[in-house]
Protein backbone atom coordinates (compact mmCIF):
# COMPACT_ATOMS: atom_id res chain seq x y z
CA UNK A 1 0.00 0.00 0.00
CA UNK A 2 1.59 3.44 -0.79
CA UNK A 3 2.14 5.74 1.53
CA UNK A 4 1.86 3.04 4.28
CA UNK A 5 -2.05 2.58 4.92
CA UNK A 6 -5.20 3.22 2.85
CA UNK A 7 -6.44 6.34 4.82
CA UNK A 8 -3.25 8.30 3.71
CA UNK A 9 -3.34 6.37 0.31
CA UNK A 10 -6.91 7.56 -0.62
CA UNK A 11 -6.52 10.66 0.67
CA UNK A 12 -6.33 12.88 -2.12
CA UNK A 13 -5.87 12.85 -6.24
CA UNK A 14 -2.23 12.76 -5.82
CA UNK A 15 -1.92 9.92 -3.51
CA UNK A 16 -4.69 7.80 -5.51
CA UNK A 17 -2.92 8.28 -9.04
CA UNK A 18 -0.29 5.44 -7.38
CA UNK A 19 -3.64 3.18 -7.16
CA UNK A 20 -3.72 1.69 -10.57
CA UNK A 21 -3.23 -1.00 -13.39
CA UNK A 22 -0.17 -0.26 -14.60
CA UNK A 23 1.13 0.47 -11.03
CA UNK A 24 0.44 -2.73 -9.34
CA UNK A 25 1.58 -4.20 -12.57
CA UNK A 26 4.95 -2.14 -12.23
CA UNK A 27 5.29 -3.11 -8.67
CA UNK A 28 5.09 -6.92 -9.10
CA UNK A 29 7.67 -6.33 -11.99
CA UNK A 30 9.87 -4.75 -9.62
CA UNK A 31 9.43 -7.67 -6.82
CA UNK A 32 9.47 -10.26 -8.70
CA UNK A 33 13.10 -8.75 -9.75
CA UNK A 34 13.96 -7.97 -6.90
CA UNK A 35 13.01 -11.59 -5.01
CA UNK A 36 15.01 -13.03 -7.54
CA UNK A 37 17.67 -11.18 -6.72
CA UNK A 38 18.11 -11.57 -3.11
CA UNK A 39 17.97 -15.36 -2.92
CA UNK A 40 20.24 -15.43 -5.78
CA UNK A 41 17.27 -17.22 -7.95
CA UNK A 42 17.85 -15.41 -11.52
CA UNK A 43 17.54 -18.72 -12.65
CA UNK A 44 14.89 -19.72 -11.97
CA UNK A 45 11.90 -19.41 -13.71
CA UNK A 46 8.43 -17.32 -12.71
CA UNK A 47 4.87 -18.16 -13.90
CA UNK A 48 2.23 -16.10 -12.66
CA UNK A 49 -1.53 -17.54 -11.85
CA UNK A 50 -4.61 -15.58 -10.61
CA UNK A 51 -8.38 -15.67 -11.23
CA UNK A 52 -10.86 -12.49 -11.65
CA UNK A 53 -8.89 -9.41 -11.72
CA UNK A 54 -5.66 -11.12 -10.39
CA UNK A 55 -6.03 -13.66 -13.78
CA UNK A 56 -6.33 -10.33 -15.72
CA UNK A 57 -2.76 -8.92 -14.03
CA UNK A 58 -1.12 -12.14 -14.46
CA UNK A 59 -2.27 -11.92 -17.71
CA UNK A 60 -1.41 -8.29 -18.34
CA UNK A 61 2.13 -9.20 -16.82
CA UNK A 62 2.49 -11.66 -19.04
CA UNK A 63 1.62 -8.81 -21.60
CA UNK A 64 3.75 -6.06 -20.48
CA UNK A 65 6.93 -7.55 -18.80
CA UNK A 66 7.48 -10.86 -21.03
CA UNK A 67 10.92 -10.75 -20.03
CA UNK A 68 10.10 -11.34 -16.12
CA UNK A 69 8.00 -14.29 -16.40
CA UNK A 70 8.04 -17.34 -18.37
CA UNK A 71 3.80 -17.89 -18.47
CA UNK A 72 0.72 -16.71 -16.85
CA UNK A 73 -2.36 -18.65 -16.38
CA UNK A 74 -5.45 -16.49 -16.11
CA UNK A 75 -8.90 -18.35 -14.37
CA UNK A 76 -12.17 -16.11 -15.12
CA UNK A 77 -10.11 -13.33 -16.02
CA UNK A 78 -12.29 -10.68 -18.35
CA UNK A 79 -9.43 -9.06 -19.69
CA UNK A 80 -11.56 -7.76 -22.67
CA UNK A 81 -14.38 -6.58 -20.47
CA UNK A 82 -16.13 -3.88 -21.45
CA UNK A 83 -18.51 -1.35 -19.54
CA UNK A 84 -21.74 -0.25 -20.84
CA UNK A 85 -24.64 1.94 -20.28
CA UNK A 86 -26.88 -1.05 -20.61
CA UNK A 87 -25.15 -3.25 -18.15
CA UNK A 88 -24.68 -0.57 -15.37
CA UNK A 89 -28.22 0.07 -15.78
CA UNK A 90 -29.32 -3.38 -15.79
CA UNK A 91 -27.59 -3.74 -12.20
CA UNK A 92 -28.79 -0.36 -11.04
CA UNK A 93 -32.11 -1.91 -11.38
CA UNK A 94 -31.34 -5.18 -9.88
CA UNK A 95 -30.82 -3.65 -6.55
CA UNK A 96 -34.32 -2.36 -6.42
CA UNK A 97 -34.96 -5.98 -6.31
CA UNK A 98 -32.83 -7.49 -4.14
Amino acid sequence: MPYGNQEEAYKNASTLSLLTTEQALASFAVLITELKRNFSAQACPVVLFGGSYGGMLAAWMRLKYPYITIGSLASSAPVLARESVSCFNTIKTSWDVI
